[in-house]
C-alpha cells in the first residue's frame, strides 16, 4: 500500500464535485453555453471522478474509519435512505 487518504478527505472531494455538477447544471439551464464549454466542463468532472473511483478501487488505506462505522454500513444506509 503506498498512499493513504483520510476519509474525510476523500468524502469532501466528492461533495465539492456534487456540488460543481449542480451549480454546472443551473448554469446550463440560466446560460446559453457554448456546446464544446459544457463538454469541456463535464469531462474535467468525469476525470476528477474517475481519480476518486481508482483512489478507492486500488484499496488504498483510508485513515479515520471507525471499525463500528464499516460494520453497521448497511444499517446506517438504511438510516439515510441511501440502500443499494
Amino acid at each position: 500500500m503506498k498512499y493513504s487518504f483520510n476519509f474525510i478527505q476523500v468524502a469532501n472531494w466528492v461533495y465539492i464535485i456534487q456540488d460543481k455538477l449542480k451549480k454546472l447544471r443551473i448554469r446550463l439551464d440560466k446560460e446559453k453555453i457554448p456546446k464544446e464549454e459544457a463538454l469541456r466542463l463535464l469531462v474535467a468532472q468525469k476525470q476528477q471522478l474517475e481519480l476518486i473511483k481508482d483512489i478507492l478501487n486500488k484499496n488504498v488505506r483510508l485513515m479515520g474509519i471507525q471499525p463500528d462505522f464499516l460494520k453497521n454500513l448497511k444499517q446506517i444506509k438504511k438510516e439515510y435512505g441511501i440502500e443499494e
